[in-house]
């Protein structure tokens, strides 16, 4: 009966997403009404934004916080078998009404893996203090880590004094953040391929028996998108396609209402990521997700800019041996971006290129050697940049002398002078050495001199 309910809840829930699905494909932003939402829609690529509202006004974010505490936790941590300590602060400060799974104060057996898993597929708050509590000398000390590593990310309108999300105590006044940062922090988190592993699963199964707990229930994402089917349609050109759901967290508070972060990467490989945030109904924060990402796969594309080993530009190349000193520069690799889409599926006329290549290329020249590099640039905004390198060996004639046959050079003769300075100052210091001893002889011999001229005797 439980299984059916479920099943009932998840065909009704689909039924509300159609409806956002069908939205005409030549729309010039999502059809999202709400005036009040936040979000955006970023390219996980390149991080650039395809549409956005409210995109920095800072609200509360909820469990989405729970995103940059997995990715301190993730690139600091030395062992994630590491085991947990588990006070009793953090299985209870969770906020009133906060999401836990019942993890006891004193209960060991809980790994670091365990708690990250817990804490992102669950989004169990006390998950979140554990962390904190075992990964830095305090809760404090990892508040810091975190808003520093925000601020690295470039999440600049970020600050959190918890590392759950909860918002309902007096202390957690000053805690917020924007769909711009989130979107910036939950792009950088898909890169860790544990965090991403983590958020595409749908159930959580690998909790360990411990001596306040011989078993636990399986545990549910609670990412609604992920259940049973993750695969969802869009249309491009009158051809229908499905993109799949990839990740990657939810958040609930009574003060920040719904927020919603989603990852899914089209048929053409194509991700996106989808921040909505400020919603006051489940149904519509799950609706307005896959609108903004129907918008973005029925309205962008992957495209390729260039082919790996394309020929861009050839140069002269001095002092190359014998008459063959034409040398092609070829692209190093592919470059694939999303585009908007054009009725013929080609990229975008307005994408300029700017070459960034030295002018004077001396041999000698190795095949692969980079020469330079190609920017593809769109309305100022660079979309991606590639190495052009050297389709082939170019050896350097007979006779002609390389830069560093000149600085040996210049350094051999500088050697050669400080050996002949050395010898005229060790001679110039011996003539001298060699007077002052002749002068202090002479001397000597004109007073024996003297002396013998008027010396008379003892009877003198």
């Amino acid at each position: 009966m439980k299984k059916v309910l479920h099943k009932l809840v998840y065909v009704s829930f689909i039924t509300i997403l159609s409806l956002a699905l069908a939205v005409p494909a030549n729309a010039k932003s999502p059809d999202i009404p709400d005036e009040e939402v936040c979000y955006v829609l970023m390219d996980s690529k390149t991080g650039r934004i395809f549409a956005e509202q409210n995109a920095d006004r800072q609200i509360r974010p909820a469990s989405l916080t729970k995103i940059l505490t997995a990715i301190v936790a993730l690139e600091n941590a030395d062992d994630l078998q590491q085991e947990m300590t588990v006070s009793r602060e953090a299985v209870y400060d969770i906020g009133r009404g906060g999401m836990n799974i019942g993890i006891m104060a004193g209960e060991t057996g809980l790994t670091l893996e365990n708690m990250i898993n817990v804490m992102l597929i669950k989004s169990a708050n006390e998950a979140a203090n554990i962390i904190a509590e075992n990964l830095a000398a305090s809760r404090r000390e990892y508040m810091d880590m975190m808003n520093r590593r925000a601020r690295e990310l470039g999440a600049v309108n970020t600050y959190f004094v918890n590392p759950s999300g909860k918002d309902t105590e007096k202390e957690d006044a000053d805690h917020f953040s924007t769909a711009r940062d989130i979107a910036i922090m939950a792009r950088h988190a898909m890169t860790i391929p544990e965090f991403r592993k983590i958020v595409a699963t749908e159930y959580y199964e690998d909790m360990p028996a411990t001596n306040k707990h011989d078993k636990w229930d399986p545990l549910r994402n609670t990412n609604k998108l992920l259940w049973y089917d993750n695969t969802y349609p869009y249309t491009v050109n009158g051809m229908k396609y499905k993109y799949t759901v990839t990740g990657i967290k939810t958040g609930y508070t009574a003060a920040a209402g719904n927020n919603l972060v989603i990852s899914a990467t089209g048929e053409d490989g194509m991700e996106l990521i989808a921040v909505v945030m400020h919603v006051m109904t489940v149904n519509k924060v799950y609706g307005y997700a896959t609108e903004l990402l129907r918008f973005g796969f029925e309205n962008y594309s992957m495209q390729k800019l260039a082919d790996a080993g394309s020929t861009v530009r050839s140069v002269i190349v001095e002092e190359a041996a014998g008459d063959d000193n034409i040398l092609d520069l070829v692209t190093e690799s592919e470059l694939c971006i999303a585009l908007p889409v054009q009725s013929a599926g080609s990229a975008a006329d307005n994408i300029e290129t700017r070459l960034d290549i030295p002018g004077v290329v001396k041999a000698p020249v190795e095949k692969g050697d980079v020469i330079g590099t190609i920017e593809y640039v769109s309305d100022g905004t660079i979309l991606g940049k590639v190495n052009l390198i050297a389709a082939r060996t170019v050896y350097r004639a007979p006779g002609t002398m390389t830069a560093m046959d000149v600085e040996s050079g210049d350094a051999e003769a500088d050697q050669n002078y400080s050996y002949t300075l050395l010898w005229i100052l060790l001679a110039a210091s011996g003539f001298v050495m060699l007077r002052m001893v002749l002068r202090k002889i002479s001397r000597s011999l004109k007073k024996k001199r003297y002396e013998y001229r008027y010396y008379r005797g003892p009877n003198g």
